[in-house]
Formats: C-alpha cells, sequence, structure tokens
C-alpha cells in the first residue's frame, strides 16, 4: 500500500470514529467504497480499519452485529427458542462497552437486529408475548384500513419471492456497490472452504452458515452470485441428508432427526427434507 493513500485512510476512519467513537455501518461502507475507488483491497482496508479503530477505543457496529449474530445462533440453533434471559445475556454482550472500548453497540440498533433474526430464521422470542399492548379491535380496524389503502394503491410495492432457499429481487431495488459484492464474493469463497472442512454450522462464528448468513445482510434478495449460493446450499443440505441416512440406518433415530434439523437451518430443499422425514415415520405418510 502506499504510505500516502495508507495516511488518507488512517485519517478517514479516525476523522469518523474521533467524536463518538462509534462508526456505524453506512459510515464504514461509505469509508470502504472511497478507499476502494483509490486502488485498496478489501484486506487491505480491513487492516488499517482495525488498527485505527483499536488505537480511539472505537466500535465497528458491522462487528458487534457479526458477534450478536454468533450469539443468537449459540442461543437458538438447537431448539429455535430465545427466551428472555437468552436475549437479555446477547444484548449485554455487544451493548456493553468490551475491554479497552469506549462505546458499546446502539441499542436500538441491537434490539432490532434481535427481532430480524428471529423473524429470518423462525425463532420464537418469548419476549414478544409480552408486547401485545394493542387492543385487538384496533389492530383489527388498523389491518382493514392497511388492506383497503394496499388494494387501491396505484403503486403497490413489488414484492419478493423465495425458492430453495434463494430470494428473487423485486423489479425496483438498490445496486450492490463494489465494496458489496467483494464482501459476498469473500465470505462466498469462506463458505465454501468450510464446506470443504464440514463446518456447516458449527461452529456457529466459523462455518458456512455464518458467510451465507453475512450474504443475506449485504444482499437480501441474493441477486448477486445466486446460483452459486444455490449450489453451495444444496450441498450442504445433501450432505445432511447423507448423514441423517447414515443415522438412521444405524437405528440412531434422535441422530437423524438432528441432522434433518441442521439441514432446514439453511431455508432450501424443504419438500426433499419433508419426504426424508416420511420415508424415516417423522411425518405421518399422509399429511401431505
Amino acid at each position: 500500500m502506499n504510505p500516502t493513500d495508507v495516511s488518507w485512510l488512517e485519517n478517514r476512519v479516525g476523522a469518523a470514529v474521533a467524536d463518538d467513537f462509534y462508526m456505524d455501518r453506512a459510515e464504514e461502507k461509505g469509508i470502504k467504497e472511497e478507499a476502494s475507488s483509490k486502488g485498496f483491497s478489501i484486506a487491505d482496508i480491513e487492516v488499517v480499519l482495525r488498527s485505527v479503530l483499536e488505537r480511539f477505543g472505537a466500535v465497528s457496529e458491522r462487528q458487534l452485529v457479526d458477534y450478536l449474530d454468533h450469539w443468537l445462533h449459540q442461543f437458538t440453533d438447537n431448539d429455535k427458542k430465545l427466551d428472555a434471559k437468552e436475549e437479555r445475556d446477547a444484548l449485554d454482550k455487544v451493548v456493553k462497552p468490551a475491554t479497552g472500548k469506549k462505546k458499546g453497540m446502539d441499542p436500538r440498533i441491537a434490539e432490532d437486529y434481535v427481532a430480524s433474526f428471529c423473524k429470518v430464521n423462525g425463532i420464537t422470542r418469548t419476549t414478544d408475548k409480552n408486547k401485545l399492548t394493542v387492543p385487538v379491535a384496533i389492530l383489527a380496524i388498523l389491518a382493514v384500513l392497511g388492506i383497503g389503502a394496499y388494494l387501491f394503491s396505484p403503486n403497490k410495492p413489488q414484492v419478493s419471492t423465495e425458492k430453495n432457499g434463494v430470494i428473487s429481487a423485486p423489479v425496483a431495488s438498490a445496486q450492490l456497490s463494489d465494496v458489496d459484492r467483494a464482501e459476498i464474493d469473500d465470505q462466498l469463497r469462506r463458505a465454501a472452504q468450510f464446506v470443504a472442512a464440514s463446518q456447516f454450522t458449527d461452529p456457529p462464528e466459523k462455518s458456512a452458515k455464518a458467510c451465507l448468513d453475512n450474504i443475506r445482510r449485504i444482499d437480501p434478495s441474493i441477486r448477486y452470485k445466486a446460483n452459486e449460493i444455490r449450489n453451495l446450499v444444496s450441498t450442504i443440505v445433501n450432505q445432511y441428508i447423507g448423514m441423517a441416512d447414515k443415522s438412521f440406518s444405524q437405528n440412531d433415530k434422535n441422530g437423524a432427526q438432528r441432522w434433518l434439523d441442521r439441514a432446514k437451518l439453511f431455508h432450501a430443499d424443504s419438500e426433499l427434507i419433508r419426504e426424508k422425514e416420511r420415508s424415516f415415520g417423522f411425518i405421518p405418510a399422509e399429511n401431505r
């Protein structure tokens, strides 16, 4: 790296965190795009970012989101539930400033991410039961008004669809930046390495699923490298189904169900998984 360019990037990052010791995702993305336009590689940008953040005792919101995601997976991958204590513990790990840091994650961002994580991954969140404060009658009225407004609106929103774990993009959608594509390429490369090492979901922070989740956060509609992502996910699902077959052949039904449950985490090939559950007797044959 050119020393002059490195100095520019260090000053650019320092200016962003000197006042509040916090780099939100929009700031980080903007800096990366500027640096990328000057010829920096993503790897070199990350090195400078870490160095400057460490010097200032500042934090990266993106890194804290990844850390929160890791703990949410730890708490929910097995039982698909997030109780109040687990949620509080996960939030404490990112909202409270870590040793040597002057800030923690913005509590509102953390709360929003927990809600989004539970929705995307089909997690039952016990704290949701305590948030239904609006009377049912009012909700019903609002629903009717909302449906009416939608039906008679000339500009209905575009709707995404999902097939085999890959979401198709709506007609109008934001374009991915070069930085976004570079990050997706890196995450996809790492995911393939984890698959080769049979690290599909464990350890949660160093697994193919962690990388694929990161890709979804960057590109929720999976417009970029969709076929490669689909093929990688299918490979993982097929591996889990193979392990389920082996466990079932050894009369280990619990093990077989466990492998199929892991396959479900990737939200792909759902009919193939259900057929396998039927063949094992986990789902009644007539329940089609």
